[in-house]
């Protein structure tokens, strides 16, 4: 028996015997291939095909289907991560989006209640608000990149979600004899770095990401250049005095290293001659619990974050106003500058506002005398 071929009957269209029409597309990127029963039914899904194919609605019922999470995962991990700055962070993340039970199922099967399911065990677990958020906000990532770069036709399942209520934001505020004890814990039990690692924080209100990257070609006698951040720009921090004279002891105390980085080289192990984040944050804590346990010791327990707090809420009284401040710290939204990092003592502040008040009355009553 003689095989049957197909003939080309239409554009795009072929028939097979007497009955069988079959529909091929290629465009762009897409390929369709359909079999119908009549040339009028292979005509209309064709041109309804193309049609949704130009039009970006286009809905591929096996590409769906067949992709699952974990696929776009790994895939998002290989082709995207690699070109963020917290390239390392996000890796975290998204490995432990990996490992969830329904990772296996097709990415059209992924549903609000497989998060909002997450959320509730997160949150109930005690973790922090801000770690459900970034990590719902990752995979939200995700899906937007698939959806607008890759044309998956799916639904994002993080759209429209709540993230878990956020907790008061911190208030710090660190006396004089606290700032003296805590400089002598860290050169009693950390590194010969530590005490001047938590000085330059204190007095600059740089992020210990940005601390740990600064390279003395950058350090200038007024101020240091930050050539990349956290934001992604790049930021000039003036040196204050007391700043700068942290800079002098560190030229004169610290062994200049032939990469020229102040404290080490920040993408390195520490036993490759680097500083990592891990490091600088143990040796920090193991400092403050130090001096918690002396019998004058701190007030209160610090992180090394809150170094942040303390040095914005002393910055704010030697800057114009807020914007001024926010080019120093590196804020985009001066909102959360003041929101969440400056933390006035109540009574200082208080005695503040009399003293101007107080002032603006002598002004006052000096120009009623003249007039």
């Amino acid at each position: 028996m003689a095989k049957a071929v197909w003939k080309k009957v239409a554009p795009g269209i072929y028939l097979r015997g007497e009955m069988q029409y079959q529909v091929k597309i290629a465009r762009k990127g897409r390929t369709v291939v359909e079999t119908f029963d009549s040339l009028a039914e292979a005509q209309r899904f064709r041109l309804k095909t193309i049609t949704e194919i130009d039009g970006g609605v286009y809905v591929d019922p096996l590409r769906e289907k067949e992709t699952t999470l974990l696929d776009l995962l790994r895939r998002y991990e290989e082709e995207v991560t690699p070109t963020k700055k917290g390239a390392r962070q996000e890796t975290s993340v998204l490995r432990m989006w990996r490992e969830q039970e329904w990772s296996s199922l097709p990415i059209a099967s992924i549903s609000p209640t497989h998060i909002i399911e997450w959320r509730n065990g997160r949150v109930k677990e005690g973790k922090a608000p801000t770690t459900v958020s970034n990590a719902m906000n990752t995979l939200s990532a995700v899906f937007s990149y698939a959806i607008n770069e890759w044309q998956y036709k799916v639904t994002n399942p993080i759209t429209g979600l709540k993230r878990p209520k956020m907790r008061p934001a911190r208030r710090v505020i660190m006396p004089a004899s606290d700032y003296t004890k805590l400089i002598e814990a860290c050169r009693i039990c950390g590194p010969k770095w530590l005490p001047y690692i938590t000085s330059i924080a204190i007095e600059t209100a740089m992020r210990q990401s940005e601390i740990r990257r600064i390279h003395w070609d950058h350090v200038f006698e007024t101020h240091i250049h930050l050539p990349e951040t956290k934001n992604g720009e790049s930021r000039d921090v003036p040196l204050t005095e007391e700043a700068a004279a942290v800079i002098k002891q560190i030229r004169l105390n610290l062994p200049r290293r032939n990469d020229r980085w102040m404290f080490g080289d920040p993408d390195q192990p520490m036993c490759a001659g680097g500083i990592t984040l891990h490091a600088v944050t143990r040796e920090f804590a193991d400092a403050v619990a130090w001096a918690m346990k002396q019998p004058d010791g701190l007030s209160q327990k610090y992180t090394f974050h809150d170094l942040r707090h303390v040095a914005i809420t002393e910055l704010k009284k030697d800057h114009v106003d807020a914007m001024d401040l926010a080019k120093t710290t590196g804020h985009k939204t001066v909102n959360l500058l003041h929101k969440v990092y400056y933390n006035p003592d109540p009574e200082e502040r208080a005695n503040d506002i009399r003293a101007r008040r107080a002032a603006r009355k002598i002004k006052a009553t000096g120009q009623q005398e003249y007039n």
